[in-house]
């Protein structure tokens, strides 16, 4: 045994191999009762790097439990993902698959109104070929295959649910501080035991600017997008021609205190009408100070506004303070409004979270986490109750 790893460590400093792993553990209280309808979530992941190449392998599992006061629209499953890199010179190859296997069923609603079905297991391989001179151009192509075992709740159909999807982009970035690209996807959808087979395509043109010459700690990001879409969407509809306008802004006022702003909105062209599109307002405030242990302490308050088909609003604060050595305090507060994930409770709802906690980081690479929230909502009367999350990772240093 000992030659052999004296052997192996040999192989990998001759093949400059660094290899990365990782762990978490993650508990989730979500249910007015304690105990009943707790999520765990479980993942680990794997990477080694080569001198032109990588791998990465990635395992998720999370289970919801069973008996939860709120039922939510959650699953237990198993999710694996492994992809890879090659690089040629200016060439590129990344390959991945991705498996997912629903470990008590998933509710999906069917294309067109054909109902609601469980999906049991789906697969999704995919490849990505590139191009590239960096910060000059870059051509790429993606190719996506998805296939899904789906079974009908209101009958014994049992279907396969397929989708592919194939594109490319061009991507030019000029020596002004502009870019320009062109893109564009075909996708086809399919479902055996439904005789439906859909396709849409699209094709892109889109512009950014950069200015080179701004103050220090300042920057500004303009972006224009037009989008031509051919086909229809789930539901039957034409999709309509898109025009998205975005604006980022990022100011340092200090080297510990930033501000981010983001702002989009689209416009939709339709045969015989325009609409307003979605629009997405973001603010993102961050003040990061010394504290009394080793790890940084920062407070977050972040603001946040959609309206497309739903509206949400969002406030949140979010503080980590460093008390001694690896060990801080986490303080959460969150004042959120949008569409409802809870069975039975209408459209929307307000949801009202304040909590705090601990964190340990060690010099090894091992983190923790507890955090008790208390939430309020309107869950058809108003409710409140407390909840604990918390978890455990370990992320060592590469070797």
């Amino acid at each position: 045994m000992k030659t052999f790893m004296i052997m192996l460590l040999s192989a990998t400093a001759a093949l400059a191999l660094q290899i990365e792993e990782y762990a978490q553990v993650n508990f989730n209280s979500d249910s007015i009762v304690y105990g009943e309808g707790l999520r765990k979530d479980i993942t680990a992941g794997l990477r080694l790097t080569g001198e032109n190449w990588n791998l990465v392998l990635t395992e998720d599992w999370a289970t919801a439990g069973e008996g939860a006061s709120l039922n939510r629209f959650y699953n237990s499953r198993l999710e694996s993902n492994l992809a890879g890199s090659v690089r040629l010179g200016n060439f590129r190859i990344s390959p991945d698959i991705q498996l997912d296997l629903d470990l008590d069923s998933s509710a999906v609603v069917l294309p067109h109104s054909e109902g609601a079905g469980y999906r049991n297991s789906a697969v999704r391989p995919a490849m990505t070929l590139s191009w590239s001179v960096p910060q000059v151009l870059e051509v790429s192509g993606t190719g996506r295959y998805w296939v899904r075992d789906v079974a009908a709740l209101d009958s014994d159909t049992d279907t396969e649910w397929s989708e592919v999807q194939y594109g490319g982009q061009a991507l030019w970035h000029t020596p002004l501080g502009a870019y320009l690209s062109v893109g564009g996807f075909a996708h086809n959808t399919k479902l055996d035991s439904y005789d439906y087979n859909e396709n849409w395509s699209r094709v892109d043109i889109a512009a950014g600017y950069t200015p080179a010459k701004f103050p220090a700690m300042t920057f500004i990001r303009a972006e224009a997008e037009y989008s031509l879409y051919n086909g229809q969407d789930y539901t039957g509809m034409d999709l309509p021609e898109r025009f998205t306008a975005r604006l980022r802004a990022v100011q340092n006022v200090a080297r510990n205190l930033t501000f981010n702003v983001t702002v989009s909105q689209a416009a939709d062209f339709y045969e015989d009408a325009t609409a307003i599109g979605p629009f997405q307002g973001a603010l993102r405030t961050r003040f990061k100070f010394a504290g009394w242990g080793n790890e940084p302490s920062s407070v977050t308050l972040t603001g946040q506004f959609t309206q497309s088909a739903v509206t949400t609003r969002l406030g949140e604060m979010e503080g980590r303070v460093s008390l001694y050595s690896g060990l801080s305090a986490l303080i959460t507060g969150k004042l959120w409004y949008g569409p409802s994930s809870v069975i039975n409770t209408g459209g929307y709802r307000v949801r009202e979270i304040i909590g705090g906690g601990l964190e340990f980081r060690m010099s090894n690479g091992l983190n923790s986490f507890v955090i008790y929230e208390h939430e309020a909502s309107d869950l058809n009367s108003d409710k409140a109750w407390g909840r604990i999350r918390g978890g455990i990772g370990f992320y060592p240093v590469s070797h």
